[in-house]
């Protein structure tokens, strides 16, 4: 059973915001590694950029490809996964007291467990899945 047209357009919706911010984040921190992060100009900042510039084009790509094929519980399963980081940026942003760097991640989190759980991606059985 498939998930209701709307869990699947607001799923669709939350990965198109998640694929556009963080890509811009990606794209920036390879750009101007400095922009984001002081220091960010040195050899050792742009190789770090990098390597996560390309674990976020996997992910991100794996997003809009699960969206693409509608593979609904899969697409679920990475937008919870995706939450998941989003909490970890959060509690970085609040241990170093960067307001906007807590509060933007926080947001992005809620949004991505509020999609994943009706696709089912927070349930143990597939079976399981809210209605």
């Amino acid at each position: 059973m498939a998930p209701s047209r709307n869990a699947r357009r607001f799923g669709g919706a939350v990965a198109a915001c998640t694929v556009a911010a963080s890509g811009y984040f990606a794209v920036s921190g390879l750009v101007d590694p400095g922009g984001l992060v002081v220091g960010g100009g040195q050899a050792a900042s742009r190789t770090y950029a990098a390597y996560m510039a390309i674990r976020g084009v996997v992910l991100l790509g794996a997003l809009v490809w699960l969206l693409a094929v509608r593979a609904w519980r899969p697409l679920g399963l990475l937008l919870a996964l995706n939450g998941a980081v989003q909490l970890g940026d959060a509690v970085i942003g609040a241990v170093h007291g960067q307001v906007p760097q807590t509060a933007g991640p926080v947001v992005f989190a809620v949004a991505l467990f509020a999609a994943a759980r009706p696709l089912g991606g927070l349930t143990a059985n597939p079976e399981e899945r809210p209605t």
